[in-house]
């Protein structure tokens, strides 16, 4: 009985923790890839040649500065097709940023979902374009794309 429980007790524990480990948080769980046109159907910001659903852009950038929640996905593609995924999540005071290049077929070893919490989206002008890139992030992480997407600098 006694070595029973003495082998118990650790496999209960392992089991315990690989339980709590966070391989089930969405957060860091890997999305599946789809085309172009199926991420501009849900809604997503593809950054492509030029930029698709703008206007849900946009309107991220105004609940930013009014300090209301919302949440969007920009989805860049490599010169392979493979998508990027980018999830902003705005809480009316952060922004928790989830990177995705785990379906980059040329990504490296260090590829996958990374999280940051960071506080601004910022903008560049620079040669015509305009390029916006999240900032002030509680780490940095060289494997982690903060650049979102750069668009035609529009002249009013």
């Amino acid at each position: 009985m006694k070595q029973t429980c003495i082998l118990l007790i650790p496999l209960l524990l392992l089991g315990g923790l690989l339980g709590c480990s966070g391989k089930d948080d969405p957060a860091k769980t890997a999305s599946q890839a789809y085309s172009s046109q199926e991420a501009i159907k849900r809604g997503d910001v593809v950054y492509l040649s030029e930029v698709y659903n703008w206007d849900i852009f946009e309107r991220f950038m105004a609940n930013l500065a009014n300090k209301q929640p919302d949440r969007i996905r920009v989805t860049g593609y490599t010169d392979e097709g493979d998508p990027i995924f980018k999830d902003l999540v705005f809480d009316g005071k952060t922004i928790d940023y989830t990177y995705d290049d785990s379906n980059d077929a040329f990504g490296g070893p260090n590829k996958g979902v990374k999280t940051n919490t960071c506080s601004t989206v910022t903008s560049e002008d620079s040669q015509g374009e305009v390029r916006y890139s999240i900032s002030d992030c509680t780490i940095y992480d060289p494997e982690m794309g903060y650049f979102l997407l750069s668009t035609k600098k529009i002249n009013h």
